[in-house]
């Protein structure tokens, strides 16, 4: 955590938020206001009043606990990870990640056994997607869960048509969570190519968002290799993923960065194997 003491904190959050109003639907002068009612003045405060605060105030102290790493809220985090509220799950699978390790990211690879609904499964794959501070081995193990879920789909129970396609989406934030786990692991290694190769089999995924993420993840790896794929997209690819483009235009983005990275010119390419 910060090294700033347990009221500083507060003090710190709050004087950068409150400026701003509303960030997301959420108006910070309202939850400080909510907090100084509550006598909330410090972290141990928030963690131990945190059921007394109503539903805008507890999005509030997730992005405090994100922000300010506290492994102390940890508990409280997985709890709502696994609610069904429209928001904090997401809040919390992001200050999960935040916090991060290894042992963080062994609880998170718990819930994906032990839970069948799929919504469970979106939730965690969100908060791996962000997962921060692992060693190699962790991030060797994420890369394998990554590429098995990317490739087949999470392991939960698919009935409805709606089913499917969060399953599809749970593809695609594995696809784009390798993008991070492969980040950690030496690119000489047999584990960083075979994550790799499973991203080039997902730019020709039937999923039009999966293979836009696979085309981000390639780019963020500024992999060289993947520079002819990627333009093969650009020409052929215009399918739409609502609210973030065309397959096209993405895998353009990710040759500009994969360009920019190398400094290579336009036709040239790297094509080791």
């Amino acid at each position: 955590m910060s090294s700033l003491n347990d009221h500083q904190l507060l003090k710190t959050f709050f004087a950068e938020k409150m400026p701003q109003q509303t960030e997301s639907g959420i108006n910070f002068v309202k939850a400080e206001r909510i907090f100084r009612k509550l006598q909330i003045e410090s972290i141990k405060h928030l963690l131990e009043r945190f059921d007394q605060l109503d539903f805008k105030s507890q999005q509030v102290a997730v992005r405090i606990f994100g922000k300010f790493e506290v492994a102390k809220s940890l508990p409280i985090l997985f709890q709502g990870l696994c609610s069904r509220g429209s928001s904090l799950p997401g809040l919390c699978g992001s200050a999960i990640g935040s916090i991060g390790g290894d042992q963080v990211l062994k609880k998170l690879l718990q819930l994906l056994s032990q839970h069948s609904e799929i919504r469970i499964h979106y939730h965690v794959l969100y908060a791996l997607k962000w997962i921060d501070k692992l060693s190699v081995d962790a991030a060797r193990i994420l890369t394998e869960r990554f590429c098995e879920i990317a490739l087949n789909g999470p392991s939960a129970k698919v009935v409805t048509d709606w089913d499917r396609q969060i399953g599809d989406c749970c593809r695609g934030m594995a696809a784009e969570g390798l993008s991070h786990s492969l980040d950690y692991l030496d690119r000489r290694t047999k584990d960083y190519r075979n994550g790799v190769n499973v991203l080039f089999r997902l730019l020709t995924d039937d999923s039009a968002g999966v293979r836009s993420d696979a085309a981000y993840s390639l780019g963020y790896l500024k992999e060289t290799r993947a520079l002819e794929k990627l333009a093969l997209l650009v020409e052929t690819d215009n399918e739409v993923c609502p609210g973030i483009g065309t397959v096209s235009s993405i895998a353009a983005e990710s040759i500009e960065w994969i360009r920019q990275h190398h400094k290579l010119q336009d036709g040239d390419s790297d094509t080791f194997q």
